[in-house]
């Protein structure tokens, strides 16, 4: 290799984490070492995992919200962040968060430390107090990984629905398919895959508040819209592996990676690939 290919090798890699980000946005991620990694993250799930984002609506410029997504193997936090440059302030499993080697990234993110029996009080009061911030959260809330790439979705554990009611913010709901099949997180990291991210709209929980507050008989039903929804995308991404119904937000779904022209989003119905843009862990 010549010394000039050697350079603008290099060149391009420090340079990719900037060319792979989308237009630049009011909420967007903001910082040096947030953005350097956020392009990295960016690059892994484009390249080692083949990240695509199906179309999709889009996720609030800036405020709050809340995505809701099947737990299908490790790195399922990866993607999401990936497929959109708006800060994700995730709940992460306790033991995981105090680990010594993701504790540093935990706290850069912001993430919010949960037990994984689903009845964290002071985490929901942490997701909410996040929500109240203007942040997106993400929230798995089957509770637990289940590894079939996204074949199966479980039931969500009870938390979930008191922070979607007493939060007031948009719900979205999001769908994982084809990550590796395993819960261990280094045979995650490691398995390529060729990940594809689903966004539905965003669920009407309007008619189960009363003046505006959360009603505790309304919670079973909460968590029956939130796991159909995801359910129905997942429905929709199996009738739909050559391209996923819907229409895609422009601007912030656009690919991560070398792959074609995504400014057809706004004229062809077809699958989009990954973005510039719980209560269960991580």
């Amino acid at each position: 290799m010549s010394p000039w290919v050697a350079l603008l090798s290099a060149l391009a890699l420090l340079l990719s984490p900037w060319l792979l980000m989308p237009r630049r946005r009011a909420g967007e991620i903001r910082g040096l070492v947030l953005k350097v990694l956020w392009g990295l993250n960016a690059s892994y799930c484009a390249f080692w995992h083949r990240l695509e984002v199906a179309n999709r609506p889009t996720l609030p410029d800036e405020g709050p919200a809340i995505l809701v997504s099947n737990h299908t193997c490790c790195i399922d936090h990866m993607l999401l962040q990936a497929s959109t440059r708006r800060l994700l302030g995730f709940l992460i499993a306790k033991e995981l968060y105090e680990y010594w080697f993701f504790r540093p990234f935990c706290r850069v993110g912001g993430c919010i430390p949960v037990r994984r029996d689903g009845n964290d009080v002071a985490a929901m009061r942490a997701a909410l107090r996040v929500l109240g911030q203007g942040r997106v959260v993400p929230i798995f809330p089957e509770g637990q990984i289940l590894p079939t790439s996204g074949r199966d979705v479980g039931e969500a554990k009870p938390g979930v629905a008191f922070i979607a009611l007493r939060a007031g913010v948009p719900v979205i709901p999001v769908y994982i398919c084809g990550t590796p099949a395993t819960n261990k997180v280094v045979r995650s990291y490691l398995t390529p895959s060729r990940a594809r991210v689903y966004f539905g709209p965003p669920i009407d929980l309007s008619d189960l508040t009363e003046g505006g507050k959360a009603e505790r008989d309304a919670f079973p039903e909460v968590t029956r819209r939130l796991m159909s929804a995801i359910r129905a995308l997942r429905d929709q991404s199996t009738g739909s592996e050559g391209g996923a119904s819907g229409r895609a937000s422009g601007s912030d779904a656009s690919r991560v990676g070398v792959l074609p022209d995504a400014k057809r989003s706004e004229r062809d119905p077809g699958r989009l690939p990954v973005g510039r843009e719980a209560v269960g862990p991580a």
